[in-house]
């Protein structure tokens, strides 16, 4: 397990949703917004200072409002448990830790032991994605999860009949977890392999892939990702803002993705694609 730098942020809540995205860019992992900014968390190892600070002037952040602090890896578990709350995506998803006590049911229950912002459902675009998987049809398919994080995606697929998840992530506390996370949901059809798109079989072939990441790695992995997806299938997306929709649309359509919808919650956003043109949509 790796040690994290931390920085809290203190900023209006229109420069923090700017920023935030930015910072997901140059490295950054997870995010926590507050009534003053946000927390800010990355591996320590992939800290670049010269790309931080020039993303704080940019925003005219001025060092007084910026406290860093380094977080050893023992520490991240014990913050988490004590902060986490059970999510909920149209009151029939749910997304809990094994110590939280439910009073209630749910039609889909995922189990996620927290070790890292990203994944635990907290995030607008994990709830994004899991919404939209639970319109579509995951019977029998080959499922691809790709920067998977915790595993919450590939695990749900699996519980929405998915014959195979392959999952991948470039990030060592991913390996351990999304294993941890597929034996506490009772998964067993869930692969790993820790790595970028070049560590999946270049004859790979998947009905539904799943990429919630950010923008500019979307961009540069459409090419490869058309080569892993079925003559059939589905590209679901997140990680961006709204406003970089169209942008992502039309470098999908560049590959052969063509959009089919897309839905927001607090500018945040995520997209269905197709490999079907005859549903393409040129503008949205």
């Amino acid at each position: 397990m790796s040690d994290y730098k931390v920085f809290k942020i203190n900023c209006p809540s229109n420069v923090s949703e700017l920023l935030i995205a930015e910072m997901a860019e140059i490295g950054f992992e997870g995010f926590i917004e507050n009534d003053f900014g946000f927390e800010a968390y990355l591996v320590l190892s992939d800290f670049d200072p010269k790309q931080f600070y020039l993303l704080c002037q940019k925003y005219q952040i001025s060092n007084d409002n910026i406290i860093e602090e380094n977080m050893p890896s023992q520490n991240w578990n014990a913050i988490w448990e004590a902060d986490f709350e059970p999510i909920t995506i149209n009151d029939e998803i749910i997304v809990k830790a094994p110590f939280h006590k439910l009073n209630k049911t749910y039609k889909h229950e995922i189990v996620i032991q927290p070790k890292n912002t990203f994944g635990t459902g907290h995030h607008e675009t994990t709830q994004l994605v899991l919404g939209i998987m639970q319109s579509l049809n995951f019977k029998d398919k080959q499922v691809f999860d790709y920067g998977c994080g915790t595993g919450v995606l590939g695990i749900f697929a699996s519980q929405l009949g998915a014959s195979n998840v392959m999952a991948i992530d470039i990030d060592d506390w991913s390996a351990e977890n999304v294993l941890e996370n597929a034996k506490l949901n009772n998964i067993e059809n869930i692969c790993f392999e820790q790595g970028a798109l070049d560590c999946v079989s270049a004859s790979s072939k998947y009905d539904i892939i799943l990429a919630n990441i950010n923008k500019n790695i979307l961009v540069a992995s459409f090419e490869k990702l058309m080569l892993h997806t079925s003559s059939k299938g589905q590209l679901i997306i997140s990680g961006f803002y709204e406003t970089d929709l169209q942008d992502l649309v039309n470098e999908a359509q560049k590959h052969n993705f063509y959009y089919v919808s897309h839905t927001v919650k607090n500018s945040w956003c995520a997209a269905v694609f197709t490999t079907l043109p005859n549903i393409f949509i040129t503008h949205i």
